[in-house]
């Protein structure tokens, strides 16, 4: 029999809206990750304000410069990441020799005192550079617009990438023995930067395999970074996506990073998601309703060896909506003597600690 607070909850949910609240994986109808009513373009330009105005754009910078090593971002929709890595690396080789030899001066100084100062900087940037890239998204028209800013913002990729860029078209140059299961590809610079069209939850591609990997004396088998931006809420299944992500990530040393929006700590606010969450559905393709910290607890729980490292909330302007998680996979094979990172509480979790817990625990009250 509920007592006499739980029947006030449960009258106060109901008047927010809860009682609109659906389940993971039982909506009425699946996540599609694409806009259902906007074309692409209209969807790509609607975000253009919108992330600026409430800092996304910021967080989307913060994350993507964490990216290292063989990368594979998914869920790239239009590509909006991908002015912010780190692509020296990776397009070294379309550098004309004067422009090299240019850079080349500058790196050394001819102060003395500056020289070690410098080359421990250099060292810096090579260990946190991209290594190679692989973006992958179900849509072919958001794949369009990644493959439009790519010839945009990353450097040197004028002279690979048409004007007006079709992925339909440069995708039916490559054989069939080079398409991916299920899917299709365009690549550049032998394999070092990928694009894929292909359902995720079906599986993730392998990391490319290169010929002269930069140095590295072989190719990958699993990425460094795996890193995606609003994927859960577009899945029908987050945690089983999670798991993939998992298996694909290198032990100890890789991360997986998230930005992730859902469910707030404030009820209110998330009685205003339960009421426009179909509305929401029809027109972006997806739930914004979902609980992100019940869904990365339950995939630690599920997952042998998945550690959560840290979940975020970030600033104030996003209400409570916006979650940065950063994840890991421990070898189980053998147990790893690396103490577990402190995470770091931001945002309103640090001024109402009470109200946003970070620390990954299921809650049995919340289910996915």
């Amino acid at each position: 029999m509920l007592s006499v607070a739980d029947l006030v909850r449960e009258r106060w949910f109901a008047i927010l809206g809860r009682r609109h609240a659906i389940r993971v994986g039982c909506e009425p109808e699946a996540p599609t990750g694409r806009p259902s009513i906007q074309s692409p373009y209209e969807f790509d330009l609607h975000l253009d304000k919108s992330e600026w105005r409430y800092g996304i754009t910021r967080l989307r910078r913060e994350i993507s410069t964490e990216a290292r090593g063989h990368v594979l971002e998914i869920a790239i929709g239009t590509g909006r990441n991908l002015e912010f890595y780190h692509w020296g690396t990776v397009t070294e080789s379309l550098i004309p020799p004067e422009e090299r030899e240019k850079t080349k001066a500058k790196s050394s100084s001819w102060l003395p005192g500056w020289g070690g100062e410098k080359g421990s900087k250099v060292a810096q940037e090579d260990d946190g550079a991209v290594l190679s890239f692989t973006g992958v998204d179900i849509s072919p028209g958001m794949l369009d617009i990644a493959l439009q800013r790519m010839r945009g913002v990353v450097p040197h990729m004028t002279g690979q990438i048409p004007k007006k860029p079709s992925f339909a078209m440069l995708a039916a140059k490559h054989s069939d023995s080079e398409k991916p299961q299920g899917g299709h590809l365009v690549s550049f610079l032998s394999d070092r930067i990928r694009l894929l069209q292909s359902d995720v939850q079906s599986g993730l591609p392998a990391p490319p395999t290169l010929s002269s990997p930069p140095n590295t004396g072989s190719s990958p088998t699993k990425y460094d970074t795996i890193l995606q931006t609003f994927g859960l809420c577009s899945v029908q299944d987050p945690v089983s996506l999670l798991s993939l992500m998992a298996s694909s990530v290198q032990p100890n040393t890789g991360r997986i990073v998230l930005l992730e929006h859902g469910r707030s700590s404030w009820h209110f606010i998330n009685g205003l998601l339960d009421r426009g969450a179909r509305a929401h559905h029809e027109r972006f393709g997806c739930w914004w309703n979902r609980d992100i910290e019940v869904i990365v607890n339950e995939a630690a729980r599920r997952i042998p060896g998945l550690e959560i490292l840290r979940v975020e909330s970030p600033g104030w302007s996003t209400a409570g909506t916006h979650v940065v998680v950063e994840l890991r996979m421990t070898d189980t094979n053998a147990k790893s003597k690396e103490s577990p990172k402190e995470q770091k509480v931001t945002g309103w979790a640090s001024i109402f600690p009470s109200m946003l817990s970070t620390k990954a625990t299921d809650n049995p009250k919340k289910t996915n």
